[in-house]
């Protein structure tokens, strides 16, 4: 039992989360049921290898695709390679979708794609575009520019874009109206624009709607109704001329035209530029296609118009099949998504998410569309996503696990700088155990539509996790840190009490929420009901009036940690201190300090761990170390994985 008080100030230094965390693959990981999370990985012994070499001078598709005379694009190998057969890809833009042919046959018998060491390569849904740019006439130009700025108009190449023009889709498809959602005018703004960008100098600007939106912002480009001429100004009203362009033309990057193929393995890459629809269907830039058993590690994944990557089933009328999920997706950076990093729609159990960066999700700002989050998956089961960074994320959460989620555990992993009106996390209807743990939460705010009453924001706050209609779910060794607006920073809530999945609804009873550390907010927990429980929780004192609550008692208490000790039952063991902290999201450095009493701390049945552990993510060994009254630094996650984007 941990329980002294502490005259001197601590300073605590995080170094390995949950105490045991540096696992290797041999180790066991426990799952919330108390059984060990299922790991394989390649062991193929690869019996023949294929080059491709774009830049080599005898490089061509008719070539045997040896290192002397390679061959020119990835989808000639992807046509001809079978089980324990690779293709190395060498250095160079690879302007083209890969469509692999054939899937491998177990671990020991798999096909990769690999990037050469050390290579930079590319995959990319956009072409080259040298535009004959002319000024922009025949239009009125709305507001004023400012002077020296000049609108100007340039025709797109039809012959690029084959039988998909992004430059004439709308964003959205006929199942958006299945949501039955009042749409605010600036979602559907969001929804009527065409899904091609236009990249200069390897960035991208931004689309609008009417032609005078080009002249309320540079950088700015408009779109005709046929999808072939577009009116633009570029960044800082610069000159066209002296300016390199990339139009998307391509939906996607890496996608099998069959689905249901298995253990594939792509490594090393930089997939970029895709030109999705929003979901549903899910489609990403980089798609498994229903597949099982994919390794998806080292890549690049950025600037999908909407998914970076998809793995589950795409759609709810999928055919089911067996086996599904069981991926392996780790060491990737996934960036600049329109909204959503990762998705998975059903297929996904068993599937492990480890080591990745994942910034910059939900531009397209339609978090209403219910498809969105840095990662997304639908009915997971048997689930491990462990240290992870989710970070500078707008109008989308971090991890949103959508109904029946079961012995699925998040752990380890960082989520800051998130904008959302769901959550870092959100849990929605599981009726099963899950765990939450070991995490970081930091800086969450609530995201506010323009045409939206404080009223209805209100409704919906910034919070660390929202555990919508759960049962089971266990929140345990957390820090809570910066959690603003209106919402709580651990809410268990009945936002659809009568919905009815496997057979029942979500009761919001017997969740956990254990030993946990709070600081820096002005609200602190709020349940659903009164059958839960929660204890041995540290929450910062400079906020002893931020308000416990139980939202479907009527009248709703709020109350303070004494009278929800006293009246209620919950933390009897659980303690306030006086704490300072900081957290870098860019950096991943924490910064801490604490006065007071420490709470007593009974071990986490579902962690599997012995009596001595603090609260929140730290070490019991590192805690007892940092005693000498400085402040604590350590970065998080704990540096395990090589992931250079981490740091590590």
């Amino acid at each position: 039992m941990l329980r002294a008080p502490m005259a001197t100030v601590l300073a605590l230094v995080v170094s390995l989360l949950a105490g045991q965390t540096c696992l290797a693959y041999a180790d066991a990981v426990r799952l919330p049921d108390g059984s060990s999370f299922e790991f394989w990985d390649d062991t193929t012994q690869y019996s023949k290898v294929y080059h491709v070499a774009q830049k080599h001078p005898n490089a061509s598709d008719d070539n045997p695709g040896t290192a002397d005379r390679p061959l020119k694009t990835i989808g000639a190998a992807a046509a001809v390679l079978r089980p324990t057969e690779k293709v190395v890809v060498h250095e160079g833009a690879y302007r083209e979708c890969v469509r692999p042919a054939r899937g491998g046959e177990g671990p020991d018998r798999m096909i990769a794609y690999e990037a050469a060491s050390g290579e930079e390569v590319s995959v990319k849904g956009s072409e080259v575009w040298r535009p004959d740019v002319r000024p922009s006439t025949g239009y009125a130009s709305g507001p004023v520019l400012g002077s020296g700025a000049t609108r100007w108009t340039a025709d797109l190449p039809a012959d690029v874009f084959g039988g998909y023009n992004p430059f004439l889709a709308r964003n959205i498809t006929s199942q958006y109206r299945q949501w039955g959602v009042d749409w605010y005018a600036e979602e559907t703004d969001h929804f009527l624009r065409r899904r091609g960008t236009i990249f200069v100098d390897g960035r991208p600007l931004r689309q609008g709607l009417q032609m005078w939106d080009i002249g309320k912002e540079d950088g700015t480009f408009v779109v005709e109704e046929d999808g072939l001429r577009v009116h633009f100004r570029l960044s800082a009203d610069a000159d066209p001329s002296r300016a390199s362009y990339e139009i998307t033309a391509r939906a996607q990057a890496f996608a099998p035209e069959l689905p249901n193929l298995g253990y594939l393995r792509v490594t090393g890459f930089t997939f970029e530029h895709g030109a999705g629809a929003l979901p549903p269907p899910q489609y990403g830039l980089v798609s498994t296609t229903r597949g099982h058993h994919w390794i998806i590690e080292d890549n690049t994944i950025r600037w999908a118009n909407a998914v970076g990557l998809d793995v589950g089933r795409q759609r709810w009328n999928a055919d089911k099949h067996e086996p599904s999920g069981h991926h392996i997706i780790r060491r990737n950076v996934i960036s600049d998504c329109g909204i959503c990093g990762i998705a998975g729609w059903t297929g996904v159990d068993g599937t492990l998410v480890e080591d990745n960066l994942i910034e910059r999700i939900g531009a397209l700002d339609v978090e209403r569309l219910y498809e969105c989050g840095g990662l997304k998956f639908h009915v997971p089961e048997n689930v491990l996503i462990r240290r992870n960074v989710f970070r500078h994320i707008t109008d989308a959460p971090g991890i949103w696990l959508d109904v029946r989620a079961k012995n699925c555990r998040i752990t380890e992993n960082v989520f800051a700088d998130i904008e959302s009106r769901r959550g870092a996390i959100h849990m929605e209807q599981s009726h099963e155990p899950d765990l939450i743990d070991s995490n970081v939460f930091w800086d969450l705010r609530v995201a506010r539509l323009s045409g939206e009453s404080e009223e209805v924001t209100a409704k919906w706050g910034g919070r660390a996790i929202l555990a919508e209609n759960c049962d089971h779910l266990v929140v345990a060794h957390n820090l809570f840190g910066n959690v603003s607006g209106p919402g709580w920073p651990v809410e268990f809530s009945l936002l659809q009490s009568e919905r009815i999945l496997g057979g029942r609804s979500g009761l919001g009873r017997r969740n956990s929420v254990l030993n946990n550390v709070f600081v820096g907010s002005r609200k602190r927990l709020r349940f659903a009901r009164e059958d839960n429980r929660s204890d041995g929780n540290l929450f910062d004192a400079a906020f002893d009036k931020a308000p416990f609550g139980i939202r479907y008692l009527d009248p709703e208490p709020l109350v303070n940690l004494s009278a929800w000790q006293e009246f209620f039952g919950f933390d009897t063991h659980s303690t306030q201190a006086r704490i300072e902290a900081e957290f870098d999201a860019d950096t991943l450095t924490l910064v801490w300090r604490i006065d007071g009493e420490l709470p007593t701390c009974d071990p986490v049945p579902q962690l599997g761990e012995g009596p001595e552990r603090p609260p929140g993510p730290f070490s019991w060994a590192e805690w007892k170390r940092s005693t000498s009254g400085d402040y604590g630094r350590q970065r998080f996650p704990p540096p395990v994985g090589a992931n250079p984007a981490l740091g590590r």
